[in-house]
C-alpha cells in the first residue's frame, strides 16, 4: 500500500484551522490510514489501496473536515462546461483513449506542487498499473492553445524539450536518452516502433509524449493559476475514475476553484470529461443494523454519513438514499456505505459479541493421523525437524541426480535459495544432516510436512500432499536398519504392507524398494547414492524412507 507524507502546516492550511498531534493520531486511523511516523512538521502514513482520494494532503484534508465537523456533507465543486476547449482524439490503436479536464484559479507553492506530483505518481503505480492502463499529465493551461490533438505520429515527426531537460529531442531520442523514457519505453515499443502517441495544441506546441514524459514548455510552476489535465490509456472506466481523483484534488487548491468540463471528440462521438455526476445508493437501515450490531435511525445514520462527506436523503424510517462523491470510486455497494457509518460512529463504541458457533470444531482426520505418526516416530527414537516448504531446483533435482522434474516455481523470488516449492522431503532431510553431521555419530531425524506436486489434472495444476520422511545417518547404517524402523512404524499404525524392488537415481541400485499397501504405492525406502551424499557434503551412509500419509490414511479408513 502506498506510503504518503504530508506537512502538518500544509494540512492546516487546507483545513483552515490548526490540528493537534492528538487529533492526527485519533482521526487518521479512522480513515484507515496507518501512521508510520510524525517527525517535526511531517506526517508519514500508509493509505489503504481502496481510498486513492487519500493519497495526498488535499483529499486527506477534505476527509478530515468531515470527521472534525469543520464541513459536513458532500464537497460541492464549482463546475461549468467549457465552451471553447476541445480535445481531438486521433490516438494510436494500442492506446486509443484520451480524456481531459481544466481547473482554474488555483494557488500553488512548492509543497502544493509536491503533493500534486506525488499523487500523480502514487496513482500511476497503483490504479494506473505503472502507466500501462492509464497515464496522467498536468500542464500550465496558459502555455497551450486549444484545441488539443491526441495524435499517432512517426517517432521522427516531432521534437520537443522533455521535462527537466534542456535540449530538444525527437520522440525516439526521448525514449533512449531520458530516465522516464528508458523506464517506460516498453509501453510503446512492445506495440509499435513506427507509431508513437503525442499530445499537441493548435499551434503545434507539444504537451507530452504519453505515457512517458511531459514537455518542459508546459511545466506547472508556483506561478501557474490554471491547469489542464489529461489522461490517456486503454480502459475508459479506469481513466475517468483516475481523472476524477486528480481533478478534485487539484480543485482543493482553488481560490475558489472552477472545474471546466471539456469535449473529447473522436470517431465514436463526443464525451464530456470529467464526468462528475453524482450517483446514489439506497441503504436498508435494518440490514445495516444487523451487520453492525447497533440500532440505527435515519437521522443518526444521515449525520454519520455527512461526517464522511456524503449527502443523504431520508426516504422513510427504514431507508436512506446516499449521494456518492465523484472521487469516492471505492463505493460500489451499500456495504461500503455501512462501513463509513461505523467509521464515523466509532469502532471503539461497538460492544464485542462472539458469534454463535454453528457446530463444534473438530480436528481434520489427516491432522489427527499426523499427530499419531509424530508420536510413533518420537517413540522410535527419532528427532523431529521442520524445514521450509520453499526450496530450489538445485537442491530438489540436480543434487538428487534427477532431471526433467516439474516444480512449482516462484515468478519473482526474493532469494536464490527459495525459488520453488518442495515436491518431496528427502532433500530437506539431507540438508539437515549435512549441517549437523559433526554433532553425533548417528543422526536419526524425521519430518512431517506438505509437498507440492505439479498435476495438470487438478483445477490449479498443483496437488498438495502430506508426507512423512525419516532418515538415519551413521557409518554402520544399512538398508536393513531402515527396514526395521519402517516395520515398527507400520505395525504400530496397524498397516499391512509389502516391498517391491525399485530403482531410483537418488538411491543405490539394488538397495531401494517401493512401499506398497493394498496394491497401491505409498512411498519408498532406500540407501542414498554416494554421489548424492557427495553433493550434500555428507560422507556418512544414509538410509531414507518417505511415505504419503494421505494415501495411508485412506487405506486405514477402508478398514
Amino acid at each position: 500500500m502506498p506510503i504518503i507524507d504530508v506537512k502538518i502546516s500544509d494540512l492546516e492550511r487546507l483545513l483552515g484551522k490548526s490540528i493537534s498531534i492528538d487529533d492526527i493520531e485519533k482521526y487518521l486511523p479512522k480513515l484507515k490510514c496507518e501512521i508510520e511516523s510524525i517527525e517535526g512538521d511531517v506526517i508519514t502514513y500508509e493509505a489503504t489501496h481502496d481510498r486513492p482520494d487519500l493519497f495526498s494532503a488535499e483529499g486527506l484534508a477534505r476527509a478530515l473536515k468531515g470527521l472534525m465537523r469543520i464541513e459536513l456533507g458532500m464537497r460541492k465543486f464549482n463546475t461549468v462546461v467549457s465552451e471553447k476547449f476541445e480535445v481531438i482524439n486521433q490516438g494510436p490503436f494500442y492506446r486509443p483513449y484520451v480524456l481531459g479536464a481544466i481547473v482554474r484559479n488555483v494557488e500553488f507553492d512548492d509543497e502544493a506542487l509536491r503533493q500534486i506530483f506525488n499523487l500523480q505518481e502514487k496513482l500511476h503505480i497503483t490504479y494506473c498499473r505503472n502507466r500501462r492502463k492509464v497515464s496522467i499529465g498536468v500542464y500550465d493551461l496558459n502555455t497551450i492553445e486549444p484545441p488539443i490533438y491526441y495524435k499517432a505520429v512517426k517517432p521522427t515527426d516531432a521534437r520537443f524539450t522533455p521535462l527537466d531537460h534542456y535540449e530538444e529531442m525527437n520522440l525516439e531520442e526521448v525514449l533512449m536518452k531520458t530516465e522516464k523514457g528508458i523506464m517506460y519505453r516498453h509501453l510503446i515499443l512492445e506495440h509499435s516502433r513506427d507509431v508513437y502517441p503525442l499530445l499537441v495544441d493548435s499551434k503545434g506546441t507539444v504537451l507530452s509524449l504519453p505515457p512517458i514524459i511531459n514537455s518542459e514548455d508546459t511545466r506547472v510552476t508556483t506561478r501557474t493559476r490554471n491547469v489542464f489535465i489529461d489522461v490517456t490509456g486503454t480502459d475508459l472506466k479506469s481513466m475517468m475514475e483516475v481523472l476524477r481523483i486528480i481533478t478534485t484534488s487539484i480543485a482543493e487548491r482553488g481560490k475558489p476553484e472552477r472545474i471546466e468540463i471539456v469535449k473529447i471528440i473522436s470517431g465514436d462521438g463526443v464525451i464530456l470529461s470529467p464526468d462528475l455526476g453524482i450517483e446514489y445508493i439506497d441503504v436498508d437501515l435494518d440490514y445495516a443494523g444487523r451487520l453492525l450490531g447497533i440500532n440505527l435511525v435515519p437521522d443518526s445514520a444521515a449525520e454519520y454519513l455527512r461526517m464522511m462527506r456524503y449527502d443523504v436523503d431520508v426516504l422513510d424510517d427504514k431507508h436512506i438514499r446516499v449521494h456518492i462523491p465523484p472521487y469516492r470510486i471505492d463505493v460500489l455497494h451499500q456495504v461500503d456505505v455501512i462501513e463509513d457509518i461505523v467509521i464515523a460512529y466509532g469502532y471503539e463504541h461497538l460492544v464485542p459479541e462472539l458469534p454463535p458457533a454453528p457446530r463444534h470444531g473438530n480436528s481434520h482426520p489427516l491432522e489427527v493421523f499426523t499427530k499419531k505418526v509424530r508420536d510413533v516416530m518420537v517413540g522410535l527414537g527419532f528427532q523431529e525437524v521442520a524445514t521450509y516448504m520453499m526450496n530450489n531446483p538445485e537442491t530438489l533435482i540436480k543434487k538428487m541426480r534427477l532431471s526433467e522434474v516439474k516444480l512449482v516455481e516462484v515468478s519473482n523470488p526474493r532469494m536464490e535459495k527459495y525459488t520453488s516449492l518442495r515436491n518431496w522431503l528427502t532433500p530437506c532431510l539431507l540438508e539437515v544432516i549435512s549441517e549437523n553431521k559433526h554433532l553425533s555419530r548417528m543422526i536419526k531425524i524425521f519430518e512431517v510436512g506438505d509437498v507440492a506436486i505439479v498435476d495438470e489434472r487438478t483445477e490449479n495444476r498443483v496437488r498438495i500432499e502430506r508426507h512423512l520422511a525419516f532418515a538415519i545417518a551413521s557409518p554402520d547404517i544399512t538398508l536393513t536398519d531402515g527396514l526395521v524402523h519402517l516395520k515398527a512404524l507400520m505395525r504400530t499404525l496397524g498397516i499391512s504392507y509389502s516391498l517391491e524392488r525399485a530403482e531410483h537415481p537418488s538411491f543405490i541400485k539394488g538397495r531401494t524398494a517401493r512401499v506398497v499397501v493394498e496394491e497401491q504405492e505409498v512411498g519408498f525406502i532406500g540407501e542414498i547414492h554416494p554421489e548424492v551424499l557427495q553433493n550434500f557434503n555428507t560422507p556418512i551412509p544414509t538410509v531414507v524412507a518417505e511415505l504419503n500419509l494421505g494415501v495411508l490414511l485412506n487405506c486405514i479408513a477402508k478398514h
